[in-house]
């Protein structure tokens, strides 16, 4: 990508202590994603004070509409109970916004509600921007309930509404809905195709030898109703199981850059590919990563970013 020299990271920890669910950065030390310095001397640069007080699932943007860079992520607390049951069933429905002109200086978190009154969760928000509407289509993942009915199982399904300005948002639809877990959809274009990495959580026919992974898909549209299958359990048999997908275009050479979470195990795993289409991804099993780095995104920058970004780091921590 032309000027662009290094990648931002944005991640959260996990839940194993009071800091964990909040947002980390790092920078890459050169083009390749290999080799990082995290910020703030390693603690949060993100802390949430609204909602729940938790942040997972950075996802950074750039919108050059408004002259800004917008992080979302989901707001949502762990530690210190565990529990996933309430978190699925009586979660929030708004995402956490902030919001920079430098990378630097950051506005307080905000809450921006998305979900419906049935939703039982507001999961892993990710936007893409749609030339064709003008708009932002944000992405994340929902468990839906009828009334009165919040103690039952209810899968997770894609949501998705628009925005201009992450602050008023179209009413929520369902974007993918296959009958059984999704999470964690990010989409990126390629030529004349967009690609749709998710985490599945499907287990056909009970066998724990799928599921748990992601899926990597081919699509004429972002709302195309036949994407393709290009690669089934991507991170298979590197890693026991698979989310948090986060996919970018190399720096460093041709081809492209997938970052899968291995839940409650290693954390991120890198994997490259030289084509989206090929669905060939190599594990860089010696790939360094930020310390307890897990679900996040990465943002080509320029090194005059870099560069800015690790001295306002100094500065703060």
């Amino acid at each position: 990508m032309a000027g662009h020299e290094a990648y931002l990271f944005a991640y959260f920890k996990g839940e194993q202590d009071a800091k964990g669910e909040q947002v980390y950065f790092a920078v890459s030390n050169g083009p390749a994603p290999t080799s990082w310095t995290e910020l703030n001397g390693g603690g949060p640069a993100l802390i949430s004070k609204v909602g729940e007080c938790g942040v997972r699932d950075p996802f950074i943007i750039r919108d050059e509409n408004r002259g800004r860079l917008v992080l979302l992520a989901t707001d949502l607390r762990i530690w210190p109970d565990g529990d996933w049951h309430r978190s699925v069933r009586h979660g929030s429905r708004s995402i956490l916004v902030w919001e920079s002109e430098d990378l630097v200086t950051w506005s307080e978190g905000r809450l921006a509600e998305i979900s419906g009154t049935e939703a039982g969760n507001t999961w892993a928000p990710k936007a893409f921007w749609s030339e064709e509407k003008g708009v932002w289509l944000v992405f994340w993942a929902s468990a839906l309930y009828g009334q009165g009915e919040r103690e039952s199982g209810q899968h997770q399904r894609m949501m998705w509404a628009e925005t201009k300005d992450f602050s008023t948002f179209s009413e929520p639809n369902i974007y993918l809905d296959p009958g059984h877990d999704v999470i964690d959809a990010t989409l990126i274009m390629d030529g004349d195709a967009w690609f749709r990495f998710s985490a599945n959580a499907h287990v056909p026919g009970g066998s724990p030898e799928l599921g748990n992974h992601i899926f990597h898909e081919r699509g004429k549209a972002i709302f195309d109703q036949d994407y393709a299958s290009v690669a089934v359990d991507v991170g298979k048999p590197e890693l026991r199981r698979g989310e948090g997908p986060a996919v970018v275009p190399a720096l460093d050479r041709p081809g492209w850059y997938l970052l899968i979470d291995e839940f409650g195990l290693r954390g991120y795993q890198l994997f490259q590919a030289q084509s989206l289409r090929s669905g060939k991804w190599q594990w860089q099993k010696d790939a360094g990563m930020p310390v307890g780095a897990r679900h996040g995104s990465l943002l080509p920058i320029t090194s005059g970013e870099r560069r800015r970004i690790v001295q306002g780091s100094l500065l703060t921590s």
